[in-house]
C-alpha cells in the first residue's frame, strides 16, 4: 500500500469534509465538530488543494457538493463508518451507551443542557453527543434521536412533546425605568426585536399585530436577527420585546428574569417533536434518553 501518510490527506481534513458534506453547511459542521466556521472552511480548502479538485460549490451563504465532491463524500463516509465499526469491535468503550441527539439550537441551549444534571443523576453511564441543527436531515444515520420544531416530525417513531406558546416578552430590567405596556397598541412605543428566516409565520410581529387588529406602521425602529438564540439574547440584554415563551422560556418566566406584561391569551405555534430514528435496532441507552425527554414533557402536560 506504500506510505499512507504520504498519499492520504490528514484525517482531520477527511472528518471535517464528511461533516460539511453531510450537513451541506460549514456552520453546522462547525457546531458538530466544536470548531469555528472559519476552521471548517480552511480544512475544506486545504483538502481541495491537496486533491487538486473543487469539492463544494459556494453560492452566497450556502454550499453544495460538486460532482467530484459527491463521489468523494460517499466514499469517505463509507470508509469512516468502517473505521467506526472496526473501532467499536475492538474497543473496551461501551459504544452502545453513546447516544447522538439532533436538536434545534433553542431546544439544546434552553432545555436540554440546563436539564442534563437531572438526567446524569439517573443515567451516569450514558454518554450524550449533541448535533445542533434547526433542520434535521432525513437519512442521517449518525443520529439516534431527533428533536425537531414544526408542523410534522421526520419519519420514525415520533411523539409531540409540546407546542410552543408565544407572547410579547421582555426582560425585567428593560421595564425597570419604563412604563409597562397594557395592551397590544402600547407596544408601538417600545423596541421590538424581529426574527427573520424560515420560521413559523406566527412568530412574526407583523402577523401578531395584524391578528390583534393593530397597524404597526408607527412602530419604533427595531432590531432584526436570524437565529432564535440571538433573539433570546437580545431580550436578556434589555433590547426590547420579542415574541417568545414556553416551553423554552419557562424557567426564565418562572423566576421573573423575563416578563410578559400584557395580560392576554398566548399564541399557540408549531410543536416540538421527538423522533427515535429507526435506521438500526434501538439500544437501551437510546430508549432511556428518549423516555426521559418524553416523560419530562408529558408528565407536565398531564399535570396541566
Amino acid at each position: 500500500m506504500g506510505s499512507l501518510k504520504a498519499t492520504l490527506p490528514p484525517p482531520n481534513m477527511l472528518i471535517t469534509f464528511e461533516a460539511a458534506g453531510r450537513h451541506l453547511s460549514f456552520s453546522r459542521a462547525a457546531v458538530e465538530l466544536d470548531v469555528s466556521r472559519v476552521a471548517v472552511s480552511q480544512q475544506v480548502q486545504a483538502l481541495e488543494t491537496f486533491l487538486g479538485v473543487q469539492l463544494f460549490h459556494r453560492v452566497d451563504r450556502s454550499v453544495r457538493l460538486t460532482d467530484n465532491g459527491a463521489r468523494y463524500h460517499a466514499a469517505i463516509s463509507s470508509a469512516l463508518r468502517q473505521v467506526l465499526h472496526a473501532t467499536t469491535e475492538v474497543s473496551s468503550r461501551p459504544i452502545d451507551n453513546i447516544v447522538t441527539i439532533s436538536a434545534t439550537a433553542g431546544f439544546t441551549t434552553y432545555w436540554l443542557l440546563p436539564n442534563l444534571g437531572a438526567f446524569r443523576a439517573l443515567h451516569p453511564d450514558i454518554e450524550l453527543r449533541f448535533i445542533v441543527a434547526d433542520q434535521y436531515t432525513d437519512g442521517d444515520n449518525s443520529v439516534d434521536i431527533a428533536v425537531t420544531y414544526g408542523l410534522t416530525p421526520p419519519e420514525g417513531d415520533s411523539v409531540l412533546l409540546t407546542s410552543q406558546t408565544i407572547a410579547p416578552t421582555c426582560s425585567a430590567t428593560y421595564l425597570a425605568n419604563r412604563e409597562a405596556p397594557e395592551k397590544p397598541a402600547d407596544l408601538l412605543k417600545h423596541q421590538l426585536i424581529h426574527l427573520e428566516g424560515p420560521f413559523d409565520r406566527l412568530t412574526r410581529w407583523s402577523t401578531w399585530f395584524t391578528n390583534q387588529g393593530v397597524n404597526m406602521d408607527a412602530a419604533k425602529s427595531t432590531i432584526t436577527v436570524n437565529t432564535y438564540t440571538n433573539l433570546v439574547q437580545a431580550v436578556f440584554d434589555g433590547q426590547g420585546f420579542a415574541l417568545i415563551g414556553p416551553p423554552l422560556m419557562e424557567r426564565f418566566l418562572t423566576n421573573r428574569t423575563l416578563v410578559q406584561p400584557i395580560r392576554m391569551e398566548p399564541v399557540r405555534c408549531h410543536g416540538f417533536h421527538l423522533t427515535v430514528l429507526r435506521h438500526s435496532p434501538v439500544a437501551a441507552a437510546t430508549g432511556a434518553v428518549a423516555d426521559w425527554i418524553k416523560s419530562s414533557f408529558l408528565c407536565n402536560r398531564d399535570a396541566a
